[in-house]
């Protein structure tokens, strides 16, 4: 991987605090929706290619994903995805609607469901980031998609240039353990971008890379 892309361990622990205050803000609202606390495991963060993040997930049978999507525009760029596993949505859908529905009546629900968790994530993440770095974003409208993570990550919009800065993390309630991954997809052009906002941040607190 192009040198230009990787982060240095400073920059890395400052994304990671950054995207973990937006975590912790959708936490609350997530908290308030399901009427329980919800609480999130501390963030790891990698840098990777698309095809890497698709083999995080492989498993035979490959495992269907619920992807939300997001295109957002600023002093970087690129698309920011919450991705959820087939069996955690569903239990993730369960708990969002607060009763038992018949499994054909929850898929209906479920794209609705899920796309307001998406918002109140991705929104979250990326308005963290925008207060800190003191800067702004706009977005396009946040869509939902499905199927493997080879067909979401690698679809025939992929870019050779194109890498992922792939956050795990996992939504703990009293009831249920739902993994969620937070990733941002970023041109080489839009990460050198992002790592001189985050050196400008650091400089603020007289830290250099």
């Amino acid at each position: 991987m192009d040198d230009n892309v990787q982060l240095s361990e400073l920059q890395c622990d400052a994304i990671t605090e950054l995207l973990n205050i937006g975590m912790g803000i959708a936490a609350h609202s997530l908290s308030q929706m399901v009427n329980e606390e919800v609480k999130l495991s501390i963030p790891s963060l990698e840098v990777l290619s698309r095809q890497q993040v698709a083999n995080y997930f492989s498993i035979q049978p490959p495992q269907k994903i619920a992807a939300i999507k997001q295109h957002f525009y600023g002093p970087f760029w690129g698309d920011a995805l919450l991705l959820f596993p087939e069996k955690k949505r569903l239990e993730l859908v369960r708990i969002l609607i607060k009763d038992e529905f018949p499994l054909e009546l929850l898929a209906e629900l479920e794209q609705d469901a899920l796309m307001e968790v998406g918002n109140i994530i991705l929104n979250a993440c990326l308005s963290s980031l925008a207060n800190v770095l003191t800067t702004s974003f706009t977005s396009d409208l946040p869509i939902f998609v499905a199927g493997t993570a080879a067909e979401i990550l690698t679809a025939c919009d992929f870019r050779e240039d194109e890498i992922v800065m792939f956050l795990r993390m996992d939504f703990a309630l009293q009831t249920q353990d739902i993994e969620g991954y937070v990733a941002f997809i970023l041109e080489i052009p839009a990460i050198e971008q992002f790592k001189a906002n985050i050196d400008r941040y650091l400089k603020g607190f007289g830290h250099g890379t």
